[in-house]
């Protein structure tokens, strides 16, 4: 069995989740020692594509007219995860999902990151056979450095308790929430890891305003390619989403053994996520900070749910996503073997 991991536009996508999760999955299979490609003109019994370009269409059709097994792997969903995003994206979120629904329907199987994605794929009458398969978190690469935390908080100036959240800087990913609940704390940090797009390209006039407007203790970096390192930087990540696929930061998080504050999302329940047990959620400005106001005075607190966190992230893991994987392609091959 030899397996194509196909990313279209890999340069394109490098600061997005679809580019971390097909690099974890890559890594994963060659772990495992399972014969992987990522060019589609090699020969291969099974192409798993990571995005829905039109390379990507082209690949899955001319595979399938060459018998081969083709899955499609939805880290989007549509409507639900791509409005509030960029320009326009609430306009052209029900065409949008009208093409994701025509891809994935192309495809023989459809992996998605977490049950709750695949009730919503369900929901939209997708009718191929859909499972969940991890985006998983490396936790070779993702540990603790106290040598990195202390660079990167002299590098960003970081001097107290420090909360922490990363991802593009567009509306869906809560960014006003995290620049509020910062205005009202203003004795801690807070530093937002991510890519900020162009106005052309992600424009909201009221994020926009609210980001130029942004309190002094708010610092945005940007992208930064060391991950592991500039989140040791932060002590707690807070995670103000309103809608995810998977949250793969929130697993990386958790390898770092770093506490969690999130918004309470069924997504979230759906994956292991359990209010104090191994994070806090709440849904509002205030039930955040409160939150986060008790982690940061709560050492053993901290410590009791970022090493439930971390159980999580173990339960994630690399080995675990590959092991996964590699059974779904045998699975997959032998029903195409019986013929259906």
């Amino acid at each position: 069995m030899k397996v194509c991991l196909y990313l279209e536009a890999e340069n394109v996508v490098a600061r997005s989740g679809f580019r971390t999760a097909f690099a974890q999955h890559l890594r994963a299979l060659e772990r495992l020692g399972v014969p992987v490609t990522t060019d589609p003109t090699d020969s291969f019994d099974i192409l798993h594509v990571h995005w829905f370009g039109p390379r990507s269409l082209y690949y899955l059709k001319r595979a399938k007219q060459q018998g081969k097994i083709v899955i499609a792997h939805a880290h989007s969903i549509g409507t639900y995860d791509f409005k509030d995003s960029f320009t326009l994206s609430n306009t052209f979120a029900p065409l949008y999902e009208r093409y994701l629904h025509y891809f994935y329907e192309l495809s023989d199987a459809i992996f998605t990151p977490s049950g709750h994605a695949k009730r919503l794929l369900q929901a939209q009458g997708i009718s191929r056979p859909i499972y969940v398969v991890s985006n998983g978190v490396d936790l070779e690469k993702f540990k603790f450095d106290a040598q990195a935390r202390e660079k990167y908080r002299q590098r960003f100036g970081l001097k107290r308790f420090t909360v922490f959240s990363a991802g593009n800087i567009i509306p869906r990913k809560g960014v006003l929430d995290f620049l509020e609940v910062a205005r009202r704390l203003p004795q801690f940090d807070f530093i937002w890891f991510g890519q900020a797009w162009g106005r052309l390209l992600a424009f909201d006039s009221e994020m926009h305003r609210a980001l130029d407007e942004r309190p002094a203790n708010v610092k945005l970096p940007g992208f930064i390619e060391d991950a592991p390192g500039a989140f040791s930087a932060g002590d707690l990540l807070f995670y103000p989403s309103y809608g995810e696929t998977h949250g793969l930061v929130l697993l990386e998080a958790a390898a770092l053994q770093r506490p969690l504050v999130m918004r309470a999302l069924p997504e979230y329940t759906a994956a292991g996520w359990r209010d104090g047990e191994n994070c806090l959620t709440e849904k509002t400005i205030d039930g955040f900070c409160e939150k986060i106001v008790m982690l940061a005075h709560d050492t053993a607190l901290r410590e009791r749910l970022a090493g439930a966190a971390y159980r999580l992230a173990e339960a994630n893991s690399l080995d675990r996503v590959g092991h996964h994987l590699y059974q779904l392609y045998q699975a997959l091959l032998a029903i195409a073997r019986k013929g259906g």
